[in-house]
């Protein structure tokens, strides 16, 4: 993927990423993101449904990070409330910049 001219390479890490405890990993200078799964995002009671809203909030997390890193705002990218509230956010603001009823 390309984050601000910068080629990212995306992966599946489940087993190096449940070992780390971490659901996914933005590595800004290796160029690579990791994400587990859908099927092993949450807890074995949690379904299908709210797997894959955990592993698109993932997703988006961890290229957040990446996009933050590339603008030189480091400051940014380790800001984690600030990355997490953009990656639950992102859908919501995305409509509202799509309706455009409040542009000229």
């Amino acid at each position: 993927m390309n984050i601000l001219g910068t080629e990212y390479s995306f992966e599946h890490d489940t087993e190096g990423l449940m070992k780390s405890g971490a659901d996914g990993v933005c590595q800004q200078y290796n160029k690579r993101i990791a994400v587990r799964k859908v099927a092993d995002m949450l807890e074995d009671i949690d379904d299908m449904t709210a797997r894959k809203l955990r592993y698109n909030e993932v997703c988006r997390h961890e290229v957040i990070h990446a996009f933050f890193g590339e603008a030189g705002l480091e400051q940014y990218a380790d800001d984690e409330t600030l990355v997490n509230f953009l990656a639950i956010n992102f859908p919501k603001m995305d409509i509202l910049f799509r309706e455009r009823r409040w542009l000229d």
